[in-house]
């Protein structure tokens, strides 16, 4: 998904172009802040600014101008929809790796990434989340292959506030979420997958709900379908 996720330098800013499409717009918006922040974070507000409409739907970042490290220089950055889980860097780590910990607990766990990967991973999160033109489904186990020929996994282990088998998938123009359904779908002998795809700026959705069977023509901004 090199055209729609690159991995490199400046990959958020370069995502939410790919994904939403230009928007004319050059604001920064890089409030000021009194200590060091991470650049990354810095960048991704501004990259998050110049993108012109809302990139997070569901968990947020903490405004700039709101961020204030813990004595220990714990930097809280990220927060979960619920306020039940909350993401930070430390400071003084050269490696900017992110660690979480959960709403009443003082101990941090290393979520496996650093601050630029966690980022970018929560950017694409929250495109998929709030997506317009998008589809659910639920596949089985043995058919999962063949419904995501199109696509592969992206290298971003879920969240901790997210089912352990949750995977985030791509293709050249759509990304697919991938999870353990609500119970009561599937069946006593196979595993089903609950595969929800959401499609790029200028990707027509009816591309891949064909794909399932799913009629989509004439829908500007389709609904959920399961």
């Amino acid at each position: 998904m090199d055209d729609v996720l690159p991995l490199g330098a400046g990959s958020v800013e370069q995502f939410l172009l790919r994904w939403y499409g230009p928007t004319g717009s050059s604001r920064v918006g890089a409030a000021a802040v009194s200590f060091a922040a991470p650049s990354e974070l810095i960048e991704w507000h501004a990259a998050a600014e110049r993108a012109g409409r809302p990139v997070t739907f569901q968990d947020h970042p903490i405004a700039l101008g709101d961020l204030s490290p813990d004595p220990g220089g714990m930097l809280t950055f990220w927060v979960e929809n619920q306020h039940v889980y909350y993401w930070a860097v430390n400071l003084s780590d050269p490696e900017s790796r992110v660690f979480c910990r959960e709403i009443g607990s003082e101990e941090w766990q290393f979520v496996g990434e650093d601050l630029g990967k966690f980022l970018l991973h929560c950017t694409v999160r929250e495109a998929i989340i709030g997506a317009a033109r998008k589809f659910t489904v639920f596949v089985a186990e043995s058919s999962l292959n063949d419904a995501l020929e199109l696509f592969s996994v992206l290298d971003f282990a879920a969240l901790v506030s997210e089912d352990p088998e949750t995977r985030i998938w791509s293709s050249s123009d759509a990304l697919a979420s991938v999870t353990v359904p609500p119970v009561g779908y599937g069946s006593p002998d196979e595993q089903f997958w609950m595969i929800t795809i959401a499609v790029a700026a200028d990707t027509s959705v009816e591309k891949y709900g064909s794909r399932f069977g799913l009629d989509l023509s004439g829908e500007i901004d389709p609904p959920s379908y399961q």
